[in-house]
Parts: structure tokens; C-alpha cells; sequence
């Protein structure tokens, strides 16, 4: 089954392709770029950024069955990561009013450990932190979302959730094979991930695939390779 959703470019993708501008424009990204950085690490050493961020993985943990409200996340851990998905903007105060990144952050909830992510989004109304699910998926909200759409369209046609009050919930995603790269025409190379999803009691792995084009991005859930772990 295929759905297909708008997969932002990643930052740094565009950055290895800037050969193609000119070295003023390369050195304005450039600025842009630690302009953005610097602001985004300033941030998170704020507590009221730093508790957006805790309470945006509670609304996660909160959407699950077993409704974790014992959240922790290690700022502090080698492991924490950003990906800049769009560019720094100030208005004429000084206020971000636009820039948009991804925080990976490692945490528990109840003694689970997980690797936390969230979108950071700054708009004229301030920040906005959207989280997305744990692990290694790459893509962005609304893309994760068609996929859980599409994974649980495939568990109804395998009969895998026959009691209404088993919802699936993603618990985990793993990247699976080389990481999605972008080609000289712009648009992203294929790449593959495993979701692990619960239905009740029982998890199961479901392997992704996106396959990007100008439109947007295809997804391709592997009915028969949906397996219980």
C-alpha cells in the first residue's frame, strides 16, 4: 500500500550540494547555519525550553496504554542530537519567527528507555514542539503519521487486532540499511526502517520503505514481513 506525504530535505543534504551556488551564497548559508545552531544551543540550557520538550514526550507517553506520566530526559548525555530542517529568522525585536529543527534526546519513562524525539518549529506566535515517535524514523510528523495510517491498514487486512481497544501504538523505529541520501536532482534516495508497534500485549515489527520523488514521498509497508517479536 502507498500513501504519499511532503518529507522535508534535510538541512545538512542541501549544505553538501551547495557547490552548485556561489561562494557568497555558500558563505551566507554558512552564517545562516551557525547563526541557527547557536541559537538552538542556547536554548536548550533554558528550563522553560527544556520542560516544552519534557512535557511534548509526555503527551506521547500519555497517548500509550500504560499512560507514563515518570518522564525523564538526559540533556546532559553524549547522545542528544539536533537536525536543522529550516533556517533561523529574527524580526526587527530580536524574536525568532521562524527556524525548525528536530531534538533527539535520550530518556526513560517508568524505567523504558528511549530515544525522544521532537520537532521544534518557531512561527510569529512563538515555538511549537510537535513529538514524533521514538527512535530512528527520519520522517517528519506528518509523514510518521501516514505510516502509522498505512501499518495499520495492513494489521486489519492480517487480522492482527481483532479487539477494538487494541490500538496500535509505535513504541520503537530503527533505521534499517544506509541512511537516505540527497542526488544531484534534489530529491532524496529510497531508504528502509522497522517500526516496532504494540497491539495489547503483543509487539510486533513492521518494515518501511520511502521512496521520494517531486511529489512528495511513497510508502511501502511490507504486509508479509510484519512479524511478532
Amino acid at each position: 500500500m502507498i500513501l504519499r506525504a511532503v518529507f522535508a530535505v534535510l538541512l545538512s543534504a542541501v549544505l553538501a550540494t551547495s557547490a552548485l551556488s556561489s561562494a557568497r551564497q555558500n558563505d551566507d548559508l554558512g552564517v545562516k547555519v551557525k547563526e541557527t545552531t547557536a541559537f538552538l544551543l542556547k536554548q536548550r540550557q533554558t528550563p522553560a525550553y527544556r520542560e516544552s520538550l519534557r512535557k511534548s514526550v509526555i503527551a506521547y507517553e500519555s497517548s500509550l496504554t500504560s499512560r507514563c506520566m515518570d518522564v525523564t530526559l538526559d540533556f546532559d548525555s553524549a547522545a542528544v542530537k539536533d537536525r536543522l530542517l529550516g533556517l533561523l529568522e529574527l524580526n526587527k525585536s530580536g524574536e525568532a519567527v521562524a527556524g525548525s529543527w528536530r531534538e533527539s534526546v535520550p530518556g526513560s519513562a517508568c524505567d523504558r528507555k528511549r530515544l525522544y524525539n521532537v520537532q521544534v518549529d518557531y512561527t510569529e506566535h512563538g515555538p511549537r514542539f510537535t513529538a514524533t515517535f521514538p527512535g530512528e524514523a527520519a520522517g517528519d510528523p506528518e509523514l510518521q503519521r501516514d505510516t502509522l495510517r498505512n501499518i495499520e491498514r495492513n494489521f486489519a487486512i492480517l487480522h492482527l487486532s481483532p479487539k477494538k481497544s487494541c490500538h496500535l501504538e509505535v513504541i520503537d523505529t530503527h533505521a534499517v540499511g544506509a541512511a537516505s541520501t540527497i542526488q544531484d536532482n534534489g530529491i532524496m534516495t529510497p531508504w528502509k526502517e522497522s517500526w516496532d508497534i504494540q497491539s495489547c500485549d503483543k509487539v510486533y515489527s513492521a518494515p518501511v520503505t520511502y521512496t521520494p520523488d517531486a511529489k512528495g514521498t511513497a510508502i511501502s509497508v511490507e504486509t508479509s514481513g510484519i512479524q511478532p517479536r
